[in-house]
């Protein structure tokens, strides 16, 4: 009879570690994050995107409109230069090591967007 009390306890510990566990992961910090920019003739949309600080990024930028400078993709402090085709997505990969405000720009620094690092 002990020995059944003795397993019921076992279980039901291993059952709360297993489920404290399970709980941490579901809170922990996700693997990847992602967001899509289109560039319009107002600019563009969103014109912010947030972000979590050391989380890989991918952002897709796709140009729906030739009327506008919004030809290239410029982040500054990542050195990040890229063209941008009409109509064509384009994705680019940055992690966010700190956090604060990062501008992106197209190459004439006329249409400005930031990314709020988080």
């Amino acid at each position: 009879m002990r020995n059944i009390y003795l397993k019921m306890a076992f279980a039901m510990l291993f059952a709360a570690a297993f489920t404290m566990t399970a709980n941490a992961q579901s809170k922990s910090k996700p693997r990847s994050q992602s967001a899509r920019v289109e560039i319009t003739e107002q600019g563009y949309s969103p014109a912010s995107v947030s972000l979590r600080r050391g989380v890989p990024a991918s952002l897709t930028f796709i140009r729906l409109t030739d009327r506008t400078c919004g030809t290239e993709i410029v982040i500054p402090d990542h050195g990040i230069n890229r063209p941008l085709p009409l109509n064509r997505p384009v994705v680019v990969r940055l992690t966010p090591k700190r956090t604060g405000t990062l501008g992106f720009t197209c190459g004439m620094n006329m249409m400005r967007g930031k990314l709020i690092v988080r």
